[in-house]
Order: structure tokens, then sequence, then C-alpha cells
């Protein structure tokens, strides 16, 4: 954002970005928030924004298809996706903006919060997708504990891989949960507390899910006010989202030609009919253990962050903070590549400069080896000259003698 002011207490704000027409991959994203300010920041892929305007207030990011691609709320890190994955954007793509949503808590004057977002040119191997997993069937009675919400969905689509969760509440939930159910057998994919800053958190390993695979889960809450709680996006409301984050190959062989698709779940959303969810572990009312500290998941994703960094630096472009509102990026995108080329040659000059030096280091142990070697031989030969003229004397001495 750039110097926002709000009127109203809870209010949401959108500011759009128009994409260069170039194809284009989503890296990293890097929060620039503090949740003091802001309740949460969702960023999405928009085809067409629903305002003409650069920013606006209250309302909808996008007026048709759209793609979320990341959310942040609690002070949540940042996240680097992994090395062969990229979220697809721009030219040859339906996706030709960006659209960021701030959901501020107080009014506030002159901010600039917002998330910074690395991009490339390289394709990678799979590309990113992300389904936000929940119900709307939210009723939380006043003074009660333990109360669920489960949702259910049953997968259609092409394989896909979940590498990363976000789990979204706000201050009643105590633990969200999602799991895939297959052949009778159950999963789970996660379980977070939500009190947590919430982060995408890193699946230890990735769990696939295939057609005609189930996925359930559900929000545990603890209502402990004299009011009821009901759904909404105020801050005083609650909800209960499970945004999953997974790849997928961007091409499948089918009779023999290539066929391109788009992943077919963008939502896992209510009840799948069947009361699939009684299959939910009674244990998921449990808070889990803390698998690692939050400073730790900072950490490491900083340390992928800037591995990625480097080393896509020679086809990425800066974040969108840095871009002009509403037109082309060509200009920002040529000084970058201007930048990159420098760079470039300064690398190559300094491998030259360490080539030559090792070359002469080279010639110089050679020179002063063979120098060496020489010096030995001369001196064991005149040592070897000094005793024969030696052992003659002596021999002349002993004839001598005898006679």
């Amino acid at each position: 954002m750039k110097n926002v002011t709000t009127k109203e207490g809870d209010q949401q704000v959108y500011i759009q970005y128009k994409l260069p027409d170039e194809k284009l991959m989503i890296i990293d994203f890097k929060p620039l928030a503090n949740m003091n300010t802001a309740h949460h920041i969702l960023t999405l892929a928009c085809v067409t924004p629903t305002s003409n305007e650069s920013i606006w207030f209250d309302g909808t990011a996008c007026r048709n298809k759209q793609m979320i691609i990341y959310d942040w709320s609690r002070n949540g890190s940042s996240l680097a996706l992994p090395k062969d994955t990229g979220f697809v954007v721009g030219h040859n793509t339906s996706y030709k903006y960006l659209v960021m949503n701030i959901h501020y808590l107080p009014i506030i004057t002159n901010d600039n919060s917002g998330i910074q977002i690395l991009f490339t040119r390289k394709m990678r191997k799979y590309h990113a997708g992300m389904f936000l997993a929940g119900t709307s069937n939210i009723t939380l009675p006043p003074r009660t504990q333990d109360i669920r919400t489960p949702f259910s969905c049953r997968y259609l689509g092409p394989a896909i891989s979940i590498f990363a969760l976000h789990y979204h509440t706000h201050q009643w939930g105590r633990v969200s949960s999602i799991y895939r159910v297959r052949n009778k057998t159950i999963l789970q994919i996660g379980k977070s507390n939500p009190q947590w800053p919430q982060s995408f958190y890193p699946l230890s390993s990735l769990i696939q899910i295939e057609k005609g695979d189930f996925i359930i889960g559900q929000c545990v809450y603890d209502n402990n006010d004299d009011r009821i709680i009901n759904i909404g996006q105020r801050h005083d409301d609650e909800m209960c989202n499970i945004y999953a984050m997974y790849s997928y190959e961007p091409a499948v062989l089918n009779n023999n030609k290539w066929e391109r698709f788009n992943p077919l779940i963008e939502f896992c959303w209510g009840e799948y009919p069947g009361n699939i969810t009684r299959l939910i572990p009674s244990d998921s009312v449990i808070i889990p253990d803390q698998p690692y500290t939050i400073e730790q998941i900072q950490k490491n994703n900083d340390i992928h962050m800037k591995s990625t960094i480097e080393s896509s630096t020679r086809d990425t472009y800066t974040d969108v903070e840095s871009w002009s509102t509403i037109r082309s990026l060509l200009t920002d995108l040529k000084h970058l590549q201007a930048i990159t080329i420098n760079i470039t040659k300064l690398y190559f000059f300094l491998i030259i400069c360490l080539i030559i030096f090792l070359s002469i280091l080279a010639s110089w142990i050679v020179y002063h080896v063979a120098v060496h070697s020489n010096w030995n031989y001369r001196y064991k030969g005149f040592h070897r000259l000094t005793q024969n003229e030696e052992e003659d004397k002596s021999q002349d001495v002993c004839v001598n003698c005898v006679i």
C-alpha cells in the first residue's frame, strides 16, 4: 500500500497491479506488516479487478475468475516456494493483474503495509495452486466449549501434491485440522493451533491427492463470551479457513497428446453428502505440540528465500511495491535487466582474473620446482665427484705404502 488512510475500523482496502505481457512465475512472498495494524493480507491473481481505480475500499477483489496465491495474518513469516514450483501469471495465462486486500483493524493514517513478491522468468517444472477449505456453517453459542465445524469434499481432478498449509480463524479458534480419505483409510494432512502466527507451515513431506480422494477437516472453537459468535469478516466475527498450497504437473500425456490444464480444485467448502466427516479422528480437538518455533520457520524461510533470490537474480523482477500503479512495467524491467547484465559482466571479469592469477601461480610453482630439482642434481654430482677424487688419493697412498 502507498500511504493509505482509512475512515473507520475493520475496513477492507484493495490495491491492484497490472502485470507485464510476459509469462512469469511467482516464487517468494515476504510480508511487510504488523498484526496491530493489519488483521490479514490476502493476495490474489485476477483476470479483471473489480474496480478500475488503483485503490478502492470495501467490496471484492476480482470481477470474475481469480486465484488466491498468498494469505498472511498474526505476524506470520515469509514463504519461499519449493525450488521446482511457482505460480504462473501474465502472458498466456488468464491472470493479468494482482490484487492485494488488506483488512485493517484500527483507523490508520499513511500506512505502507504490503507483501513483497519475487518473480522469475524461468519456468519451473511444477505449477503452484491453492485451494481454500472450510465452512460457512459457524454459530458459536455463548459460554460453550469444544464447538466443531466440519467440512468435506471429493476431489475429481488430476493428481496434486500439497506442500504447505495456512490455518485461519479469529480469536475463538482452538485447533484446525485437515485429512485425506482414500479407500477407507484416513491420513492427517495437517493440524495446527490458529492462535500461533498464521504462516504457511511447510509439510514434512508432500501429501498427494488423487482423483476420487475425499478431503475432510474441521475447526474447533471455545466461546467464553456472553454472546453468540457468527461467521463474518470483522475481527469480532469468526472464520474457518484452511489454505492448502500445492504443486501439479502443467501437462499430462493422454492418447499420445500433451494436454494443458489448470487444477480443478479451488475450494473444498461446506459438507459433501454422506456424512464422511464422521471419520475425523477423536484427537482432532487436541492442540498439537508446536513442531518448531516460529523463529525457526522465519529463519528457514529467510535462508530459502536468500538462496532462491541469489539463484534466480538473472531472471527476476523486483517486488510489486516498487511498481507504478496501473501501468506497464516494461521500464522497471529494462532497468532491472540492465543492472543484471552489469552484474553478470562483473562476474565474468572476476572469473577471468581468477583464471589468470591461478595460471601465474602455477607457472611460478613449476619454475621453482624445476630450479630446485636442477640444483639438487648438480649438488649430488659434485658430491660424487669429490668422493671419487678422495678415494683415488687414498688408493695411491696405500699402493705407495705397500711398495
